[in-house]
Order: C-alpha cells, then structure tokens, then sequence
C-alpha cells in the first residue's frame, strides 16, 4: 500500500484486481502505511530504511517515556532514576525490538501513544500554571499525537475516554472544544477520500465489523480465527456491504449467546495478560532465534508486568497531586486491553500498554 501511494497508484494493495476488489481499506490503518510511504519517498522501496526509521522511533519512544515518568511523579525524589528504568523496559524490550525489524504498525503506534499522553500531561501542567493560552499550544500538539495514534492503531482512541472526562471534572470545556477541533481537522480530509471513494463513512479503516466476527462466532477462541463467514461476505457482498454484514453476525452472536461472548472474552483478558504468551512466534525466526526471542519475551513479560501492577499499587501512597497524576495514567491504561477485549486478541495488541506499565514498573 505505501509503495503504490509513493507510485501514484493511491491508496491501493492489489493493482492486479478491479478497485471495487482491492482490500486496502480492510487493513489496519492508514497511519503506518502514509509513514512508510514517506519513508519510501526519501530512501526508495527500502526495507532496511524502514527498519532503521522503525528503530530510531523506539529510541525515541524510550525517551518519552523517560519524559512521561518524571512528569506524572514529579515530587518522587528518585523519579529520574524511576524514568531510567522506565526507559530501559522500552528501549530493551524484546517485544518492540522485534517489531523495529519487520513492517508493523506496532512500533510507531506505541510511539505515538506515549507521546499523546506525555503532551497530555504537559499541557496540564502548563494550564495549571495559570498560563492558559499557552497551555493550548501542548493541547492541540497532544491532540495532533493522539489522532496520529489513532490513524496507526484503531484501540488509541480509546484514550479520548480518561482525557475528555479529565476536561470535564476541571470544568475546562473551552478546552477540550479546542481538542475535538484539532483531532476533526486531522480526520476530515481521510472521511472526505472515503465518502468520495466508497460512498460510505470510514474515519479509519473496515476492519471493526470483520475483526468483530473473527473474535466471535461459534467455537471463536478470541484470537484471530477468521469463521467461514468472514470470507464468505467478502467475496459475495464486497467491502462496504461485507463489513455491515459481517458486524451484524457479530452483534446476533453476542446477543443470542451472551455467556459464551463472557467466556470467549475472558480467554482473551487471559491472553492480554499472560506470561505464557510471549511474542516470537514469526516466520523469519528458527531454532535457537526462535527459541532466545520467546525465551526473553517471557521473562520480559513477567517483569513488565509484575513491576507495573506492583507501581500502580505503590502509587496509591504517592502525594495527593502525583496520587492524582498516577490515577490519570492507569485509566489511560485501562483503555488499552479495554479497547479490544470484546474483538480480538493478540499477543502483539498489548504492545500499545507497554509504555504505562513501563512508568509504572520504574
């Protein structure tokens, strides 16, 4: 898809079939693809430059990080050395340092997750500071990050729920007008394409009614085990009119059979959380690659995961502001497994809470 936009071909995956056929708008996106577009623009159909840029935005998010620690417990007396280690659980994951080297959305979606929550604090800080127009200048860049995130990965805009509620409960209304404004002007361009092309409305992707029915259907595991149907509404009723359909099995299925939604769901919270599901199950990887990746994925997995539970714990003894700070932070992550629990679940779909279990563990 990056390739044939940098071609002029538009926002295409199969040039060899009909539009009416090409499933471009299906794939999660169209963040990362316009990314790698410019990626290929500069340096040519390069997978090495996208490796190099995917790595350069993992060094990248382990700064914010370091940045967002500090910012959420500034009275901690050894918040930098917590922002630090913080750091180091992004920088030396085995999970996102394996992502860097493949073309996934992951990496730029976890990037830009972190950094639409650390412009969030910043600008709760400048605004508490009494500044008020300059406080709009990080609101709108937190605004710009957390649509971008958005484009990247679908789940990100689940963080609207715990920053619109932070407007509310300040009464900053004006404020969070500002922020809607920012993030419509960032969409609207996308929505008008597809209105233009498909004659529907599509902010994001198609994805939600198709991923809907992979994760529950009868005998669904919750993870990414397209039914029959999945296939069948593609081929027989195309994108537009497939996605409807496909949402609207899916939705009977959950209300006709609403305990076994409940169990195919608690399986997937299962999945989010388990140590037994490290990342390192990939086609490039064999024998002791395979086997160090999976390994190292695991303990990392128990330390992140540990450590953060065990932070937000510690938390609650924090002082009242940072107390306050803290709760913020664990809503924004809550959003995160909150936001495709019900759909599907992959290992690789936790990658989006990594950077506030990593403020926490450190």
């Amino acid at each position: 898809i990056a390739w044939n936009l940098v071609q002029g071909n538009g926002y295409r995956e199969d040039l060899s079939v009909p539009f009416d056929k090409d499933i471009a708008i299906l794939r999660v996106g169209p963040g990362y693809e316009f990314f790698l577009a410019g990626v290929y623009r500069v340096f040519g159909h390069r997978y090495s430059a996208a490796w190099m840029a995917n790595a350069l935005l993992l060094a990248a998010t382990a700064w914010v990080v370091f940045a967002l620690t500090r910012r959420v417990f500034p009275v901690f007396r050894h918040n930098r050395e917590a922002g630090v280690i913080a750091a180091l659980f992004i920088a030396l994951s085995p999970d996102l340092i394996t992502m860097s080297g493949m073309l996934m959305s992951e990496v730029l979606g976890v990037f830009l997750v972190a950094l639409a929550a650390h412009l969030f604090f910043r600008y709760r800080d400048v605004r508490a500071s009494g500044s008020g127009w300059n406080s709009w200048r990080w609101l709108k860049a937190a605004a710009l990050a957390f649509a971008a995130a958005t484009m990247v990965r679908t789940p990100a805009a689940f963080l609207a729920l715990p920053m619109f509620y932070d407007f509310y409960r300040k009464r900053r209304f004006a404020d969070a007008a500002v922020f809607a404004a920012v993030v419509a002007l960032v969409f609207i361009p996308w929505i008008v394409r597809n209105e233009a092309m498909y004659h529907a409305f599509i902010p994001t992707n198609l994805a939600g009614g198709y991923d809907l029915l992979a994760g529950n259907h009868p005998g669904a595991s919750g993870e990414f085990e397209p039914s029959a149907l999945n296939e069948t509404v593609v081929t027989n009723y195309g994108r537009i009119a497939g996605n409807a359909i496909a949402l609207h099995e899916a939705l009977s299925f959950i209300r006709h059979h609403p305990f076994e939604f409940l169990k195919i769901t608690a399986n997937r919270i299962s999945i989010y959380f388990s140590f037994a599901r490290p990342t390192g199950f990939w086609f490039h990887l064999h024998g002791w690659s395979k086997a160090l990746t999976l390994a190292s994925s695991a303990v990392y997995s128990v330390l992140l995961f540990t450590l953060g539970f065990w932070g937000m714990y510690r938390a609650r003894t924090a002082e009242k502001d940072e107390r306050e700070r803290a709760k913020l932070l664990f809503w924004m992550f809550v959003m995160m497994p909150l936001a495709i629990v019900g759909i599907i679940v992959e290992t690789r779909y936790r990658f989006l809470s990594y950077p506030f279990l990593a403020v926490f563990a450190g």
